[in-house]
């Protein structure tokens, strides 16, 4: 058999029914039919087994999520889908191992939007380490892999190649490497491409953090083939690694540079709604601890409390964490009468640090005695109510 052979048939065929979506007039419904081609396609057994193929949106764990995906590539073994319907699908993303972005026309401007696509999903993934496990006996630990994008379009319209090359350059060059398309293909014309150290290809995310620019390729009829190929051998490198969906029931936020949590469940006392540090607050605090310097949990529960409680474990004790305390409040230990009840509240002494708030923010714990957290550092949460805490 002449695989190359092959191949040419199939992508005449994909062009075949590319022409038969031309007739349909509704353009929701071409769309549909023009990714369901290329699905097709790749769900008659051209994908390893432990994939399977969807579309619709990608969430994270922090509150985002990407903008709709044509083509979602999962791992169907151990991945999830938080909804799930004949047509679209909600995805965690540490379940999808790639995405590929379906269009009729390749212009400057579906390509650009095809690129935003692929970043707002790559941006999803958690900076994080996770752990393969070999034969249950080997641990290896390495960064979460980001998903791979791809983008396919039918034809060109009224472009070239070359004028792809250069729209993808331009966009590139205020756009981190970590967030560039693996490959770019516009069918029976040929591929864009990344090359590193001189020429070679770089396909996988890891490869493109070396690359240095990105260029075309005319492979014509054979593109289809190309195209599939670096597929598979993207799909072939990929390892996911586990899903925590327990950190999604109390998802964290984006807000500036910083990925927060437990900043978002204040109440006040003469309203229903919910409040959130603000983000300029956040970043005061930030500022200040990371200028203090951090402490350990166990130097933290000494200056508030003067004892360490019972139970606690010395992983716990080393903990790094950091204290806003920029007028040198006092524990709870070295003022008289620090806390006195008043109509069932606690209400602490003047001078006091207690009770103290904590977030965390990049993963670090900050802890926020409540006497610097006034009213204009709360910002009201649309839709949310106490009934919801």
């Amino acid at each position: 058999m002449e695989t190359k052979n092959v191949f040419r048939r199939l992508s005449k065929r994909m062009i075949e029914d590319f022409s038969i979506s031309a007739e349909i007039s509704h353009h929701g419904s071409k769309g549909t039919y023009r990714e369901n081609t290329l699905k097709k396609f790749l769900s008659e057994g051209r994908l390893p087994t432990r994939y399977g193929i969807g579309a619709g949106e990608i969430v994270g764990p922090v509150h985002n999520v990407s903008r709709q995906s044509d083509l979602i590539i999962f791992d169907r073994l151990n991945g999830i889908s938080l909804i799930y319907d004949e047509n679209t699908q909600v995805y965690p993303i540490e379940c999808v191992a790639g995405t590929i972005e379906v269009k009729s026309t390749l212009n400057k401007a579906e390509l650009i939007k095809s690129l935003e696509n692929i970043r707002s999903v790559k941006k999803l993934t958690p900076r994080e380490t996770t752990t393969n496990t070999l034969s249950g006996l080997v641990h290896i630990n390495y960064p979460r892999p980001l998903p791979f994008g791809a983008v396919f379009g039918y034809r060109l319209g009224g472009n070239s190649l070359s004028s792809l090359e250069e729209n993808i350059r331009e966009w590139e060059e205020n756009t981190p490497k970590e967030y560039w398309p693996n490959v770019v293909a516009v069918l029976d014309e040929g591929l864009i491409q990344h090359y590193r150290n001189g020429l070679r290809v770089a396909h996988t995310n890891d490869n493109l953090r070396e690359a240095e620019f990105a260029s075309s390729i005319h492979y014509r009829q054979d593109t289809l083939f190309q195209f599939y190929s670096i597929l598979i051998d993207l799909c072939a490198s990929t390892y996911l690694g586990p899903i925590v969906l327990s950190r999604y029931f109390d998802q964290a936020e984006q807000l500036g540079d910083y990925v927060v949590s437990h900043h978002d469940r204040f109440l006040k006392d003469d309203h229903d709604g919910v409040f959130k540090l603000s983000e300029s607050f956040i970043s005061k605090v930030v500022n200040y601890c990371r200028n203090d310097g951090s402490l350990s949990h166990e130097q933290l529960l000494i200056c508030r409390f003067g004892q360490i409680p019972t139970g606690m474990t010395e992983t716990d004790l080393n903990q790094k964490v950091y204290l806003y305390n920029p007028d040198g409040l006092k524990g709870i230990h070295e003022v008289e009468n620090a806390v006195t009840v008043h109509d069932g509240k606690a209400i602490a002494a003047d001078g006091v640090m207690e009770p103290c708030n904590y977030i965390l923010v990049d993963g670090e714990a900050y802890y926020i005695p409540s006497i610097y957290i006034n009213g204009e550092d709360l910002e009201e949460i649309p839709g949310r109510t106490r009934d919801d805490l």
